[in-house]
């Protein structure tokens, strides 16, 4: 089996996991078997289940990381930075560094396609998923969205695809990604973990080597920038017209509501209006990033596609609505932790909703989120580290009041709102702090929307 090969290569050696979240517990499971002599350094807690992996030989080593770590190989969480002082001591005395991605890759059998950038990546990664089902091979998603493919290996088939969405933390120390590498845009994030925009910039480009084809917006000026030399393939795509490619190039472009899909002397004309049911455009230039895929596959009928995308509902916690509740629609957008999302989200509204916003921020300005919301919303109530700035960047240009708590702003926009309003979870900002991630932070708001309404029904 896949799963015992690579086992083999851990056998007696010391391995350390910096962190313990998904993603290396996901390392964990996957290492029980192999033999390894398995120490995990976590500075919070140990976790809920640490009594399961103790049982199972697994030491844990809580509180500040050690200045030297003493293993063989260390697998670190995406959110640990690679040049902590303990970490380059380990490197310089031979040990190697490693990560969950890093190992899936090592042996993973299938066709590959890699999706990161600044906006977009998560729908992108599932509207990719979703068109490559219509070839009628078996594909796997994972990555970033907090799936790990470690436990498929053993079932996957050369003729598969793996499709993985990737964090330029995790990219960071990625040596090279052997499949087609896509790239949405590449805008200012998370510069509180990045020293600066070319260190993140740099982490996002490591998806281009040793990719064997790329897929890249034509409208983004980094992505333009990061194709000049590239010797692999590329499909551009764009929002716009067929001028926006490069002359004979191949890639997506629109004409109207027709999405066109060009590949030397083939193309695929997709009518999305009546198929497609996710507004905005910045949904329009997602479904074109994966729809740039195709010129590199054969054989896939265009009624295929339209029949994927009429199927295709979203993501979770991308502008999904809840529930109305006396007139009062509820719609989650957690996912939103970039003023860019934001803005695309407010994009899609006819009528200004009243707009939840805030968290902790990204070490990126604020003020374009601000700028943001006073255009779009009708009123805004924050919560979080960033509430107070926000707030003051607002500057009465729009009814906006800093809470205390996620419930307190929820509870306030709840009572704010009249029938035929939209309250919209759109917050600009991670969750850390009052949650553990935007996923959490969805589920709760969500929650809290269909308290309303069981109440209503009562």
């Amino acid at each position: 089996m896949i799963s015992d090969r690579v086992r083999k290569h851990f056998s007696g050696k010391r391995v350390g996991l910096l962190g313990f979240g998904r993603s290396n517990r996901a390392v964990c499971d996957f290492l029980l078997p192999s033999g390894a002599v398995l120490t995990v350094y976590d500075e919070k807690t140990e976790g809920p289940d640490a009594a399961r992996y103790r049982r199972a030989g697994v030491r844990f080593v809580t509180g500040p990381f050690p200045p030297v770590f003493e293993e063989d190989i260390l697998f670190r969480s995406p959110g640990i930075r690679p040049d902590l002082p303990g970490i380059r001591a380990c490197l310089s005395s031979g040990g190697e560094l490693s990560g969950e991605t890093e190992l899936f890759l090592s042996a993973c059998p299938c066709r590959l396609f890699g999706v990161t950038g600044s906006d977009g990546k998560s729908t992108t990664t599932a509207l990719l998923r979703a068109l490559l089902e219509t070839t009628g091979q078996r594909v796997y998603s994972g990555g970033n969205n907090g799936v790990s493919l470690l436990p498929y290996l053993d079932g996957m088939r050369e003729t598969d695809f793996a499709v993985l969405e990737l964090s330029s933390f995790q990219l960071m120390t990625l040596a090279a990604f052997p499949g087609t590498a896509v790239i949405t845009n590449l805008t200012p994030n998370h510069l509180n973990w990045h020293h600066d925009f070319a260190e993140y910039r740099a982490a996002k480009a490591h998806i281009l080597q040793g990719a064997t084809r790329l897929v890249l917006s034509v409208e983004d000026a980094e992505c333009r920038r990061l194709a000049r030399g590239q010797t692999a393939p590329i499909a551009f795509f764009t929002s716009s017209g067929a001028g926006e490619l490069p002359p004979g190039g191949q890639g997506t472009y629109y004409e109207g509501d027709v999405l066109c899909v060009r590949a030397g002397s083939r193309l695929w004309s997709l009518r999305i209006a009546s198929a497609y049911r996710l507004p905005g455009i910045h949904n329009r230039k997602n479904l074109a990033a994966a729809g740039a895929a195709f010129p590199f596959l054969t054989g896939v009928p265009g009624d295929a596609l339209l029949s994927a995308l009429f199927a295709f509902g979203g993501v979770p916690h991308r502008l999904q609505t809840v529930c109305t509740v006396g007139g009062v629609t509820y719609i989650d957008s957690s996912i939103d932790t970039s003023p860019t999302r934001t803005a695309a989200a407010l994009s899609i509204f006819s009528k200004k909703p009243l707009v939840i916003a805030g968290g902790r921020g990204k070490g990126i300005s604020l003020s374009p989120l601000a700028d943001t919301l006073a255009a779009g919303a009708c009123a805004v109530f924050l919560y979080g580290e960033t509430a107070t700035e926000i707030l003051t960047d607002v500057n009465d240009r729009i009814p906006a009041v800093a809470f205390s708590s996620f419930r307190e702003a929820f509870e306030a926009a709840s009572s704010a709102a009249r029938p035929g309003d939209t309250v919209l979870l759109s917050p600009g900002c991670t969750a850390f702090g009052e949650f553990r991630d935007f996923e959490e932070r969805g589920d709760f708001f969500t929650a809290l929307a269909r308290e309303k309404s069981g109440k209503e029904t009562k």
